[in-house]
């Protein structure tokens, strides 16, 4: 890594997100804090840079940035990735399209005209997509050996037709993946400018899903990869000397040379660090189990912590039919963002979302040229927000556009403004609390066990009321919750995964292969950190396995304690998984053998930087009154506004009220109070 200036001190979280870009710094001489908000830009680069200007910081003066971003889903969503082409197993090239023969209920889940995603907006074009006679066995033995002229041919015909990037994934290569590696230095040689992706970004079994993850690693890597290049020669040309480290999905960080080899492991990572946030409080503040609710502007990403671990899983669904398989933080989002568009859904009904207004032009009440209502008109006109608090004073919010906007949109429907702002503010409720119990109660959780954390700018002024439609009594607000993936971003482990599919009966017998197949990886893994410049101090791994009862096609992750894979290990490892499939499923099969299908081991290196409370500022905390349309009341009332930075340890605010802070505001329903606790968390809870 490059080496730091000795007066590089600060350490320094970003997250672009679709509306706003957060930051928020720590000097670790004198542990002093500041945090910001501004606007996200097209060129995300530029936003960084913008980011570090506002909380009056030099690029010179950093030490280290965490950094997450939005370049490769904003591709993906918008379809403005690369030019892409698929290089698949003769006969198989038509996987992207077939998936799985899933479809998702909902509006038109009976239409005979529907089509997959990808059929709609594809990635790769089937034009774009060639067959290559070779094939390799389940076993890893070569069937029929590959075919250098087709790839050839293939090649040159991408090269013609101005592609890329290109995708390999051939038939079995998880097992042996020389074929792909082949067709690549092939691909190298005959389109030197395309960027060239093979599974071995993450060489595991299921067919179709490794191919939409190599494909879609394909799609956004050039726009990915370019990104983080010009972001480390805009830093570099202002002499930052620190290291840059960027967000990916398994909930840690990598370095930025590692992230530039699999853009597909930064999809989400923004919404990562919002969950490792939210994990780190956890444990700190002894609120272990967690629904967290993080509301951009774009959209609501949730997630369930228990007993606070890291909530992974092997695979997420972008759209149906384009699924990953990769470790990655288990997040879901809704479309239902401050910035989010109301409107007519496909009933006619009133929505909020999917379509989001973003930064330019943004809502209407930014005066930016928006037309179009969203739900932040909806909270200004409602008396949420205050258009002269919002965002630390820096944008001063126009209440009468919002009001037109709020009432041209209503006019279809016969709603005043009003109306439609209540209406709106409580569908979008409902929306988030509908996903959070997709990953709460749906999976067997009781969210009465649960507290809701509410994060980004706009969840405390939701959160308060997505709680009372799920019925849980506690909702805990982070300090500075506008920032608060930030945060998680600068609290982040470097955490490295690699995976390998095995296909072996979990037996005694098996037990040395196992583990030096394990060791091995575990070996690999230290020299490509140390490699890329990387203090191996702590270095620690993480294992787990994947694995299924014989016979059975689908498997499942099942995370090991620390220890070598050992003959005498064995049998408690099979019974962990016989009880994690009666927990997961409600039976299992003792009598069955269990197969281990895919071993994955995570490099961890702890990153401690603790970021301390921030005092209370001195000063009345009462700013006054403001009148308020108490969500899911019809009624419009005087309610004090208090300023969070000025609330100490102790303090309660009852209900009715607003408590406004620099980035956000918390919403205080009537009958629920608001307590200070010793961390500075704002504690909602019911009056007693």
């Amino acid at each position: 890594m490059t080496e730091q200036r000795g007066s590089a001190g600060w350490l320094v979280g970003i997250d672009v997100g679709g509306t706003f870009t957060d930051i928020i710094g720590l000097d670790r001489a004198t542990g002093e804090i500041r945090d910001g908000k501004v606007l996200s830009t097209k060129e995300q680069e530029h936003g960084v840079l913008e980011a570090l200007a506002a909380i009056g910081v030099e690029p010179a003066e950093v030490a280290e940035i965490v950094h997450g971003h939005t370049v490769g889903i904003n591709a993906l969503l918008s379809r403005a990735g690369a030019k892409t082409a698929l290089l698949a197993t003769r006969g198989h090239r038509d996987l992207l399209d077939i998936g799985r023969m899933h479809r998702e209920f909902g509006d038109r889940f009976y239409d005979p005209t529907w089509l997959r995603p990808h059929q709609e907006r594809p990635i790769v074009h089937r034009r774009d997509r060639i067959g290559i006679p070779e094939r390799i066995g389940y076993d890893g033995t070569e069937l029929l050996a590959l075919d250098e002229d087709a790839v050839r041919t293939a090649a040159r015909e991408f090269a013609a037709q101005g592609v890329q990037a290109v995708a390999v994934c051939f038939m079995n290569s998880y097992r042996e993946r020389g074929h792909e590696r082949r067709a690549a230095e092939i691909l190298a040689e005959e389109i030197p400018h395309a960027y060239v992706q093979t599974s071995d970004l993450y060489p595991v079994t299921k067919e179709h899903e490794r191919t939409t993850t190599v494909a879609l690693d394909a799609y956004v890597g050039p726009a990915v990869v370019g990104y983080l290049q010009r972001l480390t020669v805009a830093l570099e040309e202002r002499r930052f000397g620190g290291t840059l480290w960027i967000m990916t999905t398994n909930g840690g960080v990598a370095t930025v040379q590692d992230a530039g080899k699999a853009p597909v492991f930064q999809l989400v990572s923004g919404p990562v660090g919002g969950v490792t946030g939210s994990l780190q409080l956890a444990r700190e503040s002894g609120k272990r189990n967690l629904l967290t609710m993080d509301v951009g502007g774009t959209s609501t990403d949730v997630a369930a912590i228990v007993d606070a671990q890291t909530p992974l899983t092997d695979l997420w669904t972008l759209e149906t039919g384009l699924t990953l398989t990769l470790p990655l933080v288990d997040v879901e989002s809704v479309g239902s963002g401050a910035g989010s568009i109301i409107g007519p859904n496909a009933l006619g009904q009133v929505a909020v979302g999917p379509k989001s207004a973003g930064s330019n032009p943004g809502p209407a009440c930014y005066g930016r040229g928006g037309a179009e209502a969203t739900l932040t008109d909806a909270c200004l006109l409602l008396g949420v927000l205050q258009p002269d608090l919002f965002a630390n004073g820096r944008i001063s919010l126009d209440v009468e556009a919002a009001r037109t906007a709020l009432a041209r949109t209503g006019e279809q429907w016969g709603l005043s403004a009003l109306e439609l702002a209540e209406a709106a503010y409580q569908i979008a409720c409902e929306d988030i609390a509908a996903k959070i119990r997709t990953i709460s109660v749906y999976r067997g959780l009781d969210v009465r066990e649960f507290a809701l954390l509410p994060f980004g700018s706009a969840g405390p002024m939701l959160a308060d009321r997505v709680a009372r439609i799920l019925g849980l009594d506690t909702v805990v607000v982070p300090s500075t919750p506008g920032q608060f993936s930030a945060l998680g971003l600068l609290q982040s482990d470097l955490r490295t995964t690699r995976a390998q599919s095995l296909m072996v009966p979990l037996t005694a017998d098996n037990a040395e292969t196992v583990e030096a197949e394990f060791a091995a990886m575990e070996r690999s893994l230290a020299e490509e950190l140390a490699a890329q410049g990387v203090e191996l101090d702590g270095l620690a791994f993480d294992r787990a396995v994947f694995a299924m009862y014989r016979g059975q096609t689908w498997d499942n992750r099942l995370p090991l304690a620390p220890g070598p894979m050992s003959e005498e290990r064995v049998p408690g490892v099979v019974a962990d998984f016989h009880a994690f499939y009666q927990d997961s499923y409600g039976f299992s099969a003792a009598e069955i053998p269990v197969v281990v299908s895919t071993l994955e081991v995570t490099a961890v290196i702890p990153r401690p930087n603790k970021v301390p409370s921030i005092a209370a500022e001195t000063g009345e905390s009462l700013l006054g009154e403001r009148d308020l349309r108490v969500p899911g009341s019809g009624e419009t009332v005087r309610v004090p506004v208090h300023v969070r930075e000025r609330l100490a340890a102790g303090e309660v605010v009852d209900g009715p009220a607003i408590v406004s802070e620099k980035f956000a505001t918390t919403v205080v329903l009537p009958g629920r109070r608001a307590r200070v606790d010793p961390d500075r968390l704002l504690i909602i809870e019911n009056q007693d």
